[in-house]
Order: structure tokens, then C-alpha cells, then sequence
């Protein structure tokens, strides 16, 4: 049995779609679980960098922000985002690989499936709803093909982690704390977030260990085609 990507540019009623269309200067990236979400606004244009970013602060609860150069990254809690294409992929049983790439209006979407006409049937449920869609690529995937090309599941890598796990693994990898030597220790990273180190360090413990349990299927594809090719 094959599989199929497909690689759609879908256009529909969504505030991030909204958002780019107003700025397209600027590019939203976002990662979600349906319970909470990441956002990453790239610009070249510092003050319509500035003007998009107060905008999704106004979308669901900020829990934190962090900037760097021409990007800002959002870790936002109490997802605001409402039924859209994601809800019609996982209806029509199929799967996407995140983040979901806005820009310019458009949302681009790579889309797998194991049944080529489930791509056309996904197509015509987001066209009877009201969306355009332009169908970019669709080609077949071998099985084994899988682990090596897709980068992240269509369950999201935050999936089980609580608000504050997420905000610590985040805060940790900004600060250089995973770095090789590291540019802080967990004492400072700590302070900074007004937590004893203990709680602290129990924090990023447990989102380490979700972050691992969600990537497990996809690292046991890996090493399968990994041992595999070692035998040939």
C-alpha cells in the first residue's frame, strides 16, 4: 500500500491567515495541540514585526515571549484556535507535519495519507466549506520513507506537557541551557523564573521526558530503517 504527500496552499476564514494577509512582509509558523500553541513571527521589518506580534497577543493567553534579531516566538496557553483545516485532515483521516506555515493569507500544509482519493476528498470538503485550495505537489511515500522525511508527527511534540513544563524547556533552550558547554545553570534559570531550583528542575525533567515519548514512534521508525540498512 503507498502513501501520499500532498502539499497544499489552502486559503479560509482564520485570524492568522488575516493576519498575513495584512502584513505579508511577515511569515507565523505555529505548532499546536489544540490545548495550547507555539507561534514563531519571522519579519525583516522590525515594526511590522512589532505590530503583528501585539496582534497575537491579543489570541488566546500569553504565557511568554521571547525575541531574537527578526523573530519572536510565542508560547501561548488557552488555545483560541477554532475548528479549522486541521480539525477536516484528522476527520478525513489523514495527518499533517507541523508547524502550519502562514504567509500571505495562505496556509501551506503538508499533508500524508494512506489512500491517494483522501487527499481529493479533503480537497473537496475545504472547497464545499468555503476555502480555496491549490493542490502545490502530491506524489507517492514509501513506508520506509516516512522516519526520514516527515520532521514532526501530526500529534504535537507538546503533547502531555503542562503550561509551565512548556515554558520551562522553553526558557532553558533560549538561554543556551542544553548548549555544549552550557551558557547557564539551572541555580540561574531558576531565579529568573522565581522557582526553587528543585521545581524548577522537576519542570524540565517532565517536559524533557513528554518531549521524548511523543518523538519515540517516529525515532523507533529511524533506527528500524537505520538497522535496516546496516543488513543490506
Amino acid at each position: 500500500m503507498s502513501v501520499y504527500e500532498a502539499r497544499l496552499q489552502v486559503v479560509h476564514d482564520c485570524p492568522y491567515s488575516r493576519l498575513t494577509r495584512q502584513f505579508p512582509e511577515a511569515t507565523i509558523a505555529m505548532w499546536c495541540n489544540l490545548s495550547s500553541h507555539v507561534l514563531e513571527i519571522s519579519c525583516p521589518e522590525k515594526d511590522i514585526l512589532e505590530l503583528v506580534t501585539k496582534a497575537l497577543a491579543k489570541m488566546g493567553r500569553k504565557q511568554s515571549t521571547v525575541k531574537e534579531g527578526g523573530m519572536v516566538r510565542i508560547v501561548a496557553k488557552d488555545c483560541d484556535c477554532k475548528p479549522g483545516i486541521a480539525n477536516m485532515v484528522e476527520e478525513e483521516g489523514l495527518w499533517y507535519e507541523e508547524p502550519v506555515i502562514y504567509k500571505g493569507g495562505w496556509e501551506h500544509y503538508r499533508v500524508i495519507a494512506h489512500h491517494r482519493e483522501k487527499i481529493s476528498d479533503l480537497v473537496a470538503r475545504i472547497e464545499k466549506e468555503g476555502g480555496m485550495v491549490k493542490l502545490a505537489s502530491l506524489k507517492p511515500l514509501k513506508m520506509r520513507g516516512i522516519a526520514q522525511e516527515m520532521l514532526l508527527t501530526s500529534s504535537s511534540v507538546l503533547s502531555g506537557m503542562t503550561n509551565k513544563q512548556i515554558k520551562t524547556l522553553a526558557e532553558a533552550w533560549n538561554s543556551g541551557y542544553f548548549e555544549e558547554p552550557a551558557k547557564i545553570d539551572l541555580d540561574r534559570l531558576a531565579r529568573r523564573s522565581g522557582l526553587s531550583r528543585s521545581t524548577y528542575a522537576e519542570h524540565l525533567r517532565k517536559a524533557q521526558a513528554h518531549l521524548i515519548a511523543n518523538l519515540c514512534p517516529l525515532l523507533q521508525l529511524a533506527a528500524n530503517e537505520a538497522m535496516l540498512a546496516a543488513e543490506t
